[in-house]
């Protein structure tokens, strides 16, 4: 079955404008055979949050998401800091 991604439309169009890159693009980063994927721990969040480093847009991205059957909703991304891509390298 392939995903379903879906995000905020208004977080979509921040990332845009702030960031310069769509947040549909990052769904490439679960193409990636090489990502990594973590559960992010940081907090008590009303979901589970999931963390993928992958690649998507020919750099390194970090992708925060969570599965809200069948979906996966897209929360945010950035391109991945130093110690992200380090993490990625060396899987």
């Amino acid at each position: 079955m392939d995903r379903v991604f879906s995000c905020d439309p208004s977080k979509r169009r921040i990332l845009l404008g702030e960031r310069h890159f769509d947040l549909w693009d990052m769904a490439a980063v679960f193409d990636d055979e090489n990502r990594v994927e973590f559960v992010d721990g940081r907090f008590d969040y009303d979901k589970e949050r999931r963390v993928t480093i992958g690649k998507a847009l020919g750099a390194v991205f970090t992708v925060v998401y969570t599965i809200r059957d069948p979906v996966t909703w897209l929360i945010t991304a950035w391109p991945a800091n130093r110690k992200e891509r380090e993490r990625y390298a060396s899987r």
